[in-house]
């Protein structure tokens, strides 16, 4: 799957997607970006990407009594997160700020996911 093709066509499914990225074993693998919104410092992204990670990891110990899981939202007053692991060491990262249907754009996301996972 190509990662970078994957973060851009969910950054251009709608206009408030502020980032895509692709997180694998710690580091950040791919990424698109919108300019000109606040970014964190060095430190700040890595302390970010290991707090992501665990909240994955911490959600996926119980996919043996649930399910696998879809995805993670987190509600910032700011921007929403939307999580979503790809297997079992990476995860697709979406920052997107209100106004959007939260309901179309998981779905139109887990399309894409599911849609690069077949065409590997």
């Amino acid at each position: 799957m190509n990662y970078n093709e994957l973060c851009r066509a969910v950054a251009g499914l709608h206009g408030s997607i502020e980032v895509a990225i692709i997180l694998s074993k710690g580091k950040l693998v791919a990424s698109h970006l919108k300019s000109g919104g606040p970014a964190p410092d060095e430190e700040e992204f890595r302390s970010m990407i290991s707090q992501i990670e665990t909240i994955i990891k911490t959600t996926k110990i119980n996919e043996d009594k649930f399910g696998e899981v879809g995805f993670i939202a987190v509600h910032y007053r700011y921007i929403d997160g939307l999580f979503f692991p790809i297997n079992d060491h990476d995860a697709l990262i979406v920052g997107v700020i209100q106004p959007y249907d939260h309901d179309k754009l998981v779905n139109e996301i887990l399309s894409i996911v599911a849609q690069k996972k077949r065409g590997q």
